[in-house]
């Protein structure tokens, strides 16, 4: 492909204008087929027990809640105007205080109001701003606000989009002004944001093909735009760097790409090729979240190591000499040929003792990782901004009302066949009172409370039949007898003390029935629990995946064992340090637990990312070595040549990832945190201090036997000159 991109290179960018042109369009339609939430594992106990809700008490899969709230207790008619908007906007149920008297507050002045929909999560979602809209004109007094779970979803959403095009407005300026500081020339800064933006519009687009296969979470934009900007900017500029490098040493524009493409252009592919295996790891969970995240890291990555690759070259064979074009005044400027044949001498007089007090500093950053606590806020807002309607209608409810109703821990237990509903009723009883001995439990609603024994709901229940008030709680058929019991929490639905009801539940409920009985639990707070344990099972396979990925791939690469063993300590220590420090500092910032997914999600980007620093640095010091240079000059004339473009490489992804922490979504600003963290840990202590150190201690033996150089070497970098690849 470089000799296609230096023989033909017109041909090479009008065919990207063409892919970019039909990547815009799709992306265009991307944002109305992305779904929120994503944070449930389909096959757990509370999604199949929530299906078995649904089919045996013919509950609507999707509700959405109106809350009103006005200065003045509502009146039938304003509970009236509601019901109708959301009977117009397709509510299959309705569900009032009329029904169940928990649903207002004492004042008569809050009241929610729950819509049943039989459609899909994505097509209610879909409803809500048409149906908060209806409500803000439909002058009902006080307020108004759409809020349940596919309303914090679609919100959710939302904000996502918001986020990362905020994300991209701060960052591109930061990166014109480093760009325009590393190069020191209009044209070159140019070249990788064009890049970028292009790997961002293609990947997009190709999000909105996956859709059609596949649904994907609002993340997939957050991550791409998130790991774009900085993997497609890197790349760039690495192999800008090296062209130009190569051109100061006299070398024609061909030759300087062949050369460029060679050296620097395979350190970046195995980069990204890093990145990808690192981010597909994420696939294994099987939950939307990270499928979602995991594809569109995956893809942008991917996509971004093509364009450089392939298009940049071309870029470069038309430009040439060029690519200096619009020198700035205040610009780093280019070293001539032959400035870098001088000896790099370190003020490190006992490098092994050095760089075991860079691990041993990393190791105890990485300490509070182990009070870490991790839970994914499905049954709450708190991931939303304080303004949205959303948040603020569930807020208004759990002030007013009590939000625990709407988020019960729900518990279905089955009978055998064969069960005489007096037993099912004495049974139900029984469980009921357990459960709410159990710590982290208020208040439990079940069909024995309602149908005591010798009363006529009792005695119709025992005919055959099910009176109205029952039909949520109580189904009997030739199968046998299913109940549920709904329990709410003391102290919220996503409080640790929720989960831990659920899990007591889980485990000891069964012991308390009658033999052939099951119990299975659903709920919000159950798919929370579920999820968070999904994660966590699933974080030995991830790390044992990306780890020999990783491995292998370095090692095919460098030909070494003792490099790629050092690169994954040297990973495992950032990205250990990057979340102790995440953690101290959400714990000054908030009561709430990290989210489940961001450590996981920090450890496989940041593993891939951090591959861009180790290969660069090892692979020019390993093509010095090759070269003829000394093992130690080659270490540190590596380290030294690098370090301003490694240095501005990690300023680039630390602009990136800190634009995101002003997003309004609560776990983008966390990956952006802790992203920023790790990057500079990474540059500064790891990649400039720690493995120059190590290197140097354990001596030649870590770069192998010295051969023949196997890519060129600039002038500029040994002296030695350096024969050029033929033109195949």
């Amino acid at each position: 492909m470089t000799t296609l991109a230096i023989r033909r290179p017109r041909t090479v960018l009008i065919a990207w204008a063409l892919l970019f042109l039909v990547g815009a369009l799709l992306a265009l339609r991307l944002d109305g087929v992305l779904s929120g939430g994503g944070f449930t594992n389909p096959r757990a106990e509370a999604l199949l027990a929530q299906e078995t809700v649904e089919e045996t008490f013919d509950e609507a899969p999707n509700q959405l809640v109106v809350v009103l709230d006005a200065d003045v207790p509502l009146t039938p008619s304003d509970v009236e105007r509601a019901i109708d908007l959301a009977t117009d906007a397709g509510a299959e149920t309705i569900t009032t205080a009329f029904d169940q008297p928990g649903l207002v507050s004492e004042d008569g002045r809050t009241m929610a109001i729950i819509a049943g929909f039989t459609e899909g999560s994505t097509a209610v979602q879909n409803i809500v701003p048409r149906l908060q809209a209806a409500l803000d004109d439909a002058g009902i007094p006080g307020e108004a606000f759409v809020t349940g779970q596919p309303a914090l979803d679609y919100q959710l959403n939302d904000h996502s989009k918001a986020d990362a095009l905020r994300a991209e407005i701060i960052v591109f300026p930061v990166l014109i002004v480093v760009l325009l500081f590393v190069f020191g020339s209009i044209m070159a800064t140019f070249l990788p944001l064009l890049v970028a933006g292009s790997a961002l519009m293609i990947s997009l687009g190709f999000g909105t093909l996956a859709t059609g296969v596949t649904e994907i979470s609002n993340l997939y934009s957050n991550i791409v735009s998130m790991i774009g900007l900085a993997v497609a900017v890197d790349y760039s500029l690495f192999i800008i760097k090296r062209f130009r490098e190569e051109l100061a040493a006299g070398r024609s524009t061909p030759e300087a790409i062949t050369v460029t493409m060679a050296t620097a252009g395979h350190s970046v592919l195995f980069s990204g090729i890093a990145v990808a295996l690192a981010l597909s790891a994420l696939f294994v969970p099987q939950v939307m979240a990270l499928t979602s995240i995991a594809l569109g890291g995956v893809v942008v990555s991917l996509v971004a190591l093509g364009v450089t690759m392939f298009v940049l070259p071309a870029g470069l064979a038309l430009l040439g000499t060029r690519i200096d074009a619009g020198r700035i005044p205040f610009g780093r400027r280019r070293r001539p040929a032959g400035t870098g044949q001088h000896v790099v001498r370190s003020r490190i007089r006992r490098p092994g003792l050095v760089g075991a007090a860079g691990v041993a500093a990393l190791a105890l950053a990485a300490i509070p990782v182990l009070g870490l606590s991790l839970q994914s806020p499905v049954a709450s807002a708190t991931v939303l901004p304080a303004d949205d309607p959303a948040r603020q209608g569930l807020e208004l409810l759990e002030r007013n009302v009590g939000q625990e109703g709407l988020f019960p821990v729900d518990v279905i237990v089955t009978f055998p066949e064969g069960t005489q509903p007096v037993d099912a009723l004495e049974a139900t009883a029984t469980a009921s009172a357990w459960i709410a001995d159990l710590s982290g439990a208020d208040t439990v609603l079940d069909a024995a409370s309602l149908a005591p024994l010798g009363g006529s709901a009792a005695i119709a229940l025992e005919a055959g039949e099910t009176p109205p008030p029952l039909q949520r709680l109580w189904h009997a058929d030739d199968a046998g007898i299913t109940v549920r019991l709904l329990a709410t929490t003391a102290e919220g639905p996503d409080s640790v003390s929720a989960h831990a009801l659920v899990s007591d539940i889980r485990t000891g409920l069964v012991d308390r029935l009658p033999d052939g009985a099951d119990v299975a639990v659903t709920g919000a707070t159950a798919q929370g629990l579920d999820f968070d344990e999904t994660i966590i099972q699933s974080i030995p396979l991830i790390a044992a995946i990306v780890l020999t990925l990783t491995f292998l791939m370095l090692a095919f690469a460098w030909r070494s064992v003792i490099l790629p063993a050092l690169a994954l300590v040297f990973n495992l220590l950032v990205v250990g340090a990057s979340l102790g420090v995440l953690t101290l500092l959400q714990g000054w910032m908030s009561d709430d637990p990290l989210n489940s997914v961001t450590p996981v999600l920090l450890f496989a980007v940041m593993f891939g990312l951090s591959m861009d620093y180790m290969v660069i640095i090892m692979s020019r010091m390993r093509e010095l070595y090759r070269a003829g240079m000394p093992f130690e000059q080659s270490v540190l004339q590596g380290a030294a040549r690098t370090r301003t473009m490694i240095n501005s490489a990690a300023l680039i992804m630390i602009a990136v990832f800190l634009s995101f922490t002003t997003a309004q979504i609560s776990i983008v600003r966390e990956i952006g945190i802790g992203l920023a963290i790790a990057v500079a840990l990474d540059a500064v202590v790891i990649r400039m201090l720690v493995m120059p150190s190590i290197l140097r201690a354990l001596g030649p033996r870590s770069f192998g036997r010295r051969t023949e150089p196997s890519a060129p070497s600039t002038a500029a970098d040994t002296g030695i000159p350096a024969p050029v690849p033929a033109l195949t």
